[in-house]
């Protein structure tokens, strides 16, 4: 999942100073993966299902952030159709400011799930990894499905992107 994550924020063009938003409460590796790419952690509170709080989303964007991951805790989904709304609301929008050409192309915060737990898992009609741009699973040795190490990342970006020309470049 970390690899995945740094690949994926060096992807989006993190800047010295951008910042991504991530829950509180998560392994050390969902804002290492930030720092590792070049961003700022902005760490906020989660709810009573120990998910990212919306609210608490909400309160933290500022101009500078270009993501969020939010972190489905024990395989269970955070509130994807709620965070996809927020990201892409007007006055949302109208905070983002890109710092690089992927950003522009967005046009918006891009929001990363780390789905570390999550395979297999279903968020209303959809199964986890198809509800954001970017989600990410572990394979790691104590996750669901292992390969021992290793991961998978998949795309949803929305167009103008082209996900299977990206893959490739991936």
């Amino acid at each position: 999942w970390t690899s995945g994550a740094i690949l994926m924020l060096r992807w989006l063009g993190l800047q010295p100073g951008d910042e991504v938003i991530v829950p509180a409460y998560t392994y050390s590796a969902t804002a290492m993966a930030v720092l590792w790419a070049g961003g700022k952690p902005v760490m906020v509170d989660t709810t009573e299902d120990f998910n990212i709080s919306v609210d608490a989303i909400k309160k933290a964007i500022t101009t500078k952030t270009k993501a969020i991951i939010p972190v489905d805790i024990a395989g269970y989904p955070c509130d994807y159709e709620a965070i996809m709304d927020l990201v892409q609301a007007e006055e949302t929008k109208k905070l983002f400011t890109p710092t690089s050409e992927v950003q522009k192309k967005l046009g918006r915060i891009l929001v990363l799930s780390d789905s570390a737990h999550s395979i297999g898992a279903h968020y209303g009609n959809k199964r986890a990894g198809s509800e954001t741009d970017v989600a990410i699973f572990s394979l790691h040795a104590v996750k669901n499905i292992t390969t021992a190490e290793g991961g998978a990342i998949c795309l949803n970006l929305p167009e103008p992107f082209d996900n299977a020309q990206l893959y490739k470049e991936l």
